[in-house]
């Protein structure tokens, strides 16, 4: 992975004995006479533009401080303010401030001014739920007019009737178990058969398990990445590369009690308690947990609460790097005890334990903590939720920030989901579109892009 700056630019890593002398002047209150006496001149003096005067570290610190609208609203203020607030540095620092995986990612070449700006901008359509257009639709089946067969995966069969023929087997499902990831909905119409639509295409591709008994378990959708989709049937794991429209299947010790994927990594929790991960088309790997069990020194009932709770998390930008979290409760001194902690592995190697520990709320009648990562517009998070099934307005939320390696505990904050990031029951959302399932078997589906309509399933205007 890059070597990345703290203003997230390459190219600026000759700033950095002046940010840490800046730090020093600002943290130990180290001015000197002479530098207080100019920022209290620059600040005094009507004349004199402030921001075009100050140390591009300072602007840096200002800028560091202000939502995206405040900083949209600076770099709008002259001809001048703009080219300060938009230039590399401070541009740069914004970015990796609210979007740290964009400034993170390695690249051939630096990112262009108008990345990070269009970076920025999704992520304040996301926050603000600029909702361009909506759009609301049943699951179908065979009856489906909106979404077309995918002409290259399906050979471009014109006998629409015939192609669904060959997967009309076994019989429909109650609830189709729809997950989202990526512009693309997977859900199942049957109990062994798999349908990913795309609104970016609008077109279907229809998965089958490989000759499938009728009468065998049926499949359940576990994971949906922007590469794979995963299910799994009893023991045994079962996975569509729904981009390149290749299967891959293997057997378990145990069944899937949850599963996360990213890119061509599956990563399995069984409910035997193993943490098994599973590169696409490689071994399956069992994660070792048993040096973090002794670590903590469990009784029967807490592994058990630990357990239950384990929940992985892939690193966005460095594809060696994943974190499993957990949480538990305990007693000390008669005193009740809620710990969250998150493990840092490098593939398959332990590297780092953090931890957190916080009262639990008295209202708190079980031992599941919702664990997962928060909304994109809130940089790469996993929060940790104490009661999963009921929101309370006093609720303890927990953060671990991904790029930091720190945990933050929102103690006694009236519990604000948009502001924390936090997804809501049947429902998911990216930097592009927000989704709502429900128990009728529809969906209803908003873009978070400009131009961008359902009805042609293409943006219509430039961003």
């Amino acid at each position: 992975m890059e070597d990345v700056s703290p203003t997230g630019i390459g190219e600026d890593a000759d700033l950095q004995p002046r940010f840490g002398k800046l730090r020093r002047f600002i943290s130990d209150n180290s001015f000197s006479r002479q530098e207080l006496r100019y920022l209290k001149l620059l600040i005094a003096e009507p004349r004199i533009d402030i921001i075009d005067e100050l140390p591009i570290e300072l602007v840096i610190q200002v800028a560091e401080f202000l939502n995206l609208s405040d900083f949209a609203a600076c770099s709008a203020v002259s001809r001048r303010w703009r080219e300060v607030f938009l230039s590399g540095p401070v541009l740069g620092a914004v970015t990796n401030i609210f979007c740290p995986s964009f400034a993170h990612r390695s690249r051939a070449a630096p990112a262009t001014q108008e990345e990070h700006l269009e970076a920025l901008r999704r992520i304040e359509r996301s926050q603000c739920a600029m909702n361009t257009f909506h759009f609301s639709k049943y699951f179908e089946w065979s009856s489906e007019s909106y979404f077309r067969l995918d002409p290259e995966y399906h050979n471009n069969n014109q006998d629409i009737s015939a192609t669904y023929a060959q997967y009309n087997l076994g019989d429909s499902v109650e609830a189709p178990g729809a997950l989202y990831s990526s512009g693309k909905i997977a859900w199942r119409p049957k109990r062994h058969v798999i349908v990913v639509d795309s609104f970016w295409s609008r077109t279907r591709k229809i998965f089958s398990v490989p000759a499938g008994s009728l009468i065998s378990p049926e499949l359940r959708l576990v994971a949906m990445g922007d590469q794979l989709v995963v299910g799994s049937i009893d023991r045994l794991v079962v996975a569509w590369d729904h981009v390149r429209n290749v299967y891959l299947e293997k057997r378990l010790p145990a069944s899937v009690k949850r599963a996360t994927t990213e890119g061509p990594r599956v990563a399995l929790i069984l409910y035997s308690g193993q943490v098994m991960l599973w590169e696409f088309g490689g071994n399956l790997i069992n994660l070792p947990t048993a040096p973090l069990v002794n670590y903590h020194r469990f009784g029967r009932n807490t592994l058990a609460n630990w357990q239950s709770n384990l929940t992985v998390v892939f690193h966005p930008t460095c594809n060696r790097t994943l974190f499993l979290a957990s949480a538990y409760d305990y007693t000390v001194d008669s005193k009740a005890v809620l710990k969250r902690v998150v493990y840092e592995f490098n593939d398959a190697q332990h590297v780092k334990i953090f931890e957190i520990e916080t009262a639990p709320v008295a209202s708190r009648r079980t031992s599941l903590v919702w664990i997962r990562k928060v909304l994109p517009y809130r940089r790469d998070i996993i929060g940790f939720y104490e009661q999963p099934f009921q929101y309370d307005s006093n609720e303890t939320f927990v953060e671990f920030d991904i790029y930091d390696r720190k945990f933050t505990a929102r103690i006694n904050e009236e519990f604000d989901r948009r502001a924390f990031g936090w997804r809501a029951m049947n429902s998911d959302a990216d930097l592009d579109f927000s989704i709502v399932f429900h128990t009728d078997n529809t969906y209803v589906a908003a873009s978070l892009q400009p131009g961008f309509d359902f009805g042609m399933g293409e943006q219509t205007v430039d961003w």
